[in-house]
């Protein structure tokens, strides 16, 4: 009976610890903590063990473009009467 109680009660903080960084993975405290860059830096290196590599995506090719004409005129708006409702 001793062993299901501590084998409950291992499964029930598990469970709370699985749900407690499920939740602290979502928030920006996560995204910027040095734990998580270890952890990448490690799988990085540890991944290509089991077949995994990391690949980055190709960079953006650069393009230059010169901007566009410039529509602004320097005359007043021109305002035409409206046409009458028939």
């Amino acid at each position: 009976m001793i062993g299901v109680i501590v084998i409950t009660a291992v499964f029930v903080v598990m469970i709370a610890a699985f749900a407690w960084f499920y939740f602290y993975s979502r928030t920006p405290a996560w995204g910027q903590s040095d734990t998580r860059k270890a952890l990448l830096n490690m799988m990085i290196v540890v991944g290509p063990i089991f077949g995994n590599h990391y690949r980055r995506e190709p960079p953006e090719l650069p393009s230059v473009s010169a901007p566009g004409p410039d529509d602004a005129d320097d005359r007043p708006a021109r305002i035409s009467p409206s046409e009458p409702n028939e």
